[in-house]
């Protein structure tokens, strides 16, 4: 399975053992604790083991631990011995216990710092512990227990380790321990990194690089004593990079691609297409439409490389347009909506008395938020712009001694920058058609595809489509749509043998 179908069955599990009774009422039927298999992911590095437990934890509001396994040693995990007197027979010996273990102890930590009482205790490189360790983890997922502390009720134990072929210091399990585990297989699978590359704004040139060579998205080969490797984690820190030596005007150079990408060919390939998009990002830089004569010309002869690297460009531009719009959009709507509820209230008096009186109850509600730290800083930013906000309308509608509901809302349209997100919308348009008749002199049709779906991916970009409908998008959206059909039907033709 992928990495998100592992999220999704670790999430039934968590329903199935500790959620089930809290959100749906009384379970007719009860897991015995003692059948409550902790899961054991087995996957290869850098594919988002770690990640998407934290995103689990975090979407079901629920704690999490965290620990490496091979940077904790015996005392640590199961705690120090200490000496006891104890009485037996009517004598008293001195008897060996140990002290609570330091991963047991954070749970309990965490549930008394967050007051969540349930959550996920995540064990990574669990199968690659020392000698003298290992017998402490095939107690762990045998008993649930660290030395003689049980993991506390309402906390599901997740495992996770590398196959043999990607670590020498993996052991291997036995069969006694492998049958007390819910065993799951994660594979790489680049269409859904592909997807969470959008979200985390992995660079743009990595994505449709992947597109095209996608044989180099995850790759192991040993030929001697060399070994060559690509992963997930690799694509995601060279972005990083390629952001930072971009904000500073440093080249990048395959050397620097080699020091995250360990693979000769992938490394060169993607090095000499990273200079395409970053050639056609500078010659494309604000040039709003980009579909000249000579564009068109120049891409009708070009190869598949080039072709994908100038609609990743327009990708691009376009999703920084929508960022913008976007922006002003829901500062735009956030405004008319706040101010619908200011004039809901106008019974009588002006409408600076009234505002006054809503950024005083604003101001107390923000205060109590950021009291009881449930208030993030985007939010905070947020408010207190729309307090400023607030602020100037009642300064404005007093001067004007405003007691007229529509002298108000004339006051409101000044404010509103309504002319700043007109002119965005008008780019983001040129941006899109532009983009489409270039593309349609592509001599790859793949380009105006990619083209396509990455406008119906990214959220931004899909808002302002939704908002304002494109002609040509509409046109080639319905094509992709169409396409991917064909290609799943041909797919599970091919899984049942009729092709």
């Amino acid at each position: 399975m992928n990495i998100q179908e592992g999220k999704e069955e670790i999430k039934r599990t968590l329903w199935a053992y500790i959620h089930r009774e809290a959100k749906r009422g009384e379970a007719q039927i009860q897991i015995p604790l003692e059948k409550q298999r902790p899961v054991l992911l087995i996957g290869p590095p850098g594919i988002g083991k770690t990640a998407i437990m934290a995103q689990i934890a975090e979407e079901e509001q629920i704690g999490f631990v965290s620990y490496t396994m091979t940077h904790h040693t015996r005392q640590s995990a199961i705690g120090l011995p200490v000496l006891k007197e104890k009485e037996y027979g009517g004598k008293w010996y001195s008897v060996t216990e140990y002290t609570m273990s330091e991963i047991v102890a954070s749970i309990y930590d965490c549930m008394e710092r967050t007051g969540k009482n349930t959550g996920i205790l995540f064990i990574d490189e669990i199968n690659c512990v020392s000698e003298t360790l290992a017998p402490v983890m095939l107690q762990l997922l045998q008993n649930k227990t660290f030395g003689s502390h049980p993991i506390p009720e309402g906390w599901l134990i997740v495992g996770a380790g590398n196959p043999p072929e990607y670590n020498k210091s993996v052991r291997e399990m036995d069969i006694v321990t492998l049958d007390r585990v819910k065993y799951m297989n994660i594979e790489a699978d680049l269409e859904i990194w592909q997807k969470y590359a959008a979200e985390r704004k992995v660079h743009a040139s990595i994505c449709t690089f992947l597109t095209v060579y996608p044989q180099y998205f995850y790759h192991m080969e040993q030929s001697g004593l060399e070994r060559s490797f690509v992963t997930a984690r690799g694509w995601e820190d060279l972005s990083c990079i390629l952001y930072a030596y971009e904000e500073m005007g440093e080249m990048v150079t395959e050397i620097l691609i080699s020091q995250y990408v360990h693979h000769r060919s992938a490394a060169r390939e993607f090095c000499l297409f990273y200079e395409l998009f970053h050639q056609y990002e500078r010659e494309y830089q604000n040039h709003y439409p980009a579909d000249t004569q000579e564009n068109r010309q120049r891409l009708g002869k070009a190869g598949a490389g080039e072709c994908m690297a100038v609609a990743s460009v327009l990708a691009e531009q376009a999703a920084g347009l929508a960022e913008d719009w976007e922006q002003s959009w829901r500062w735009n709507k956030q405004m008319r909506q706040t101010a619908e509820q200011v004039l809901g209230k106008w019974q009588e008096g002006s409408l600076h008395q009234i505002i006054d009186e809503e950024i005083s109850w604003r101001k107390k509600a923000l205060a109590v938020k950021i009291q009881h730290g449930v208030a993030g800083v985007k939010e905070q930013a947020q408010e207190e712009r729309l307090l400023g906000f607030l602020q100037e309308w009642g300064q404005e509608a007093q001067r004007a001694r405003c007691t007229d509901e529509g002298a108000a809302q004339c006051i409101l349209e000044r404010k509103l920058d309504r002319g700043q997100e007109e002119a965005q919308i008008s780019r983001m348009e040129q941006c899109i058609s532009g983009g489409y008749h270039l593309l349609e002199e592509a001599a790859v049709g793949a380009a105006k595809l990619y083209f396509t779906e990455t406008l119906t991916s990214h959220p931004s970009c899909s808002q302002f489509l939704v908002e304002h409908p494109q002609e040509m998008f509409s046109r080639q959206s319905g094509e992709l749509l169409l396409s991917r059909r064909e290609e799943e039907l041909r797919r599970k033709l091919k899984e049942t043998r009729v092709l």
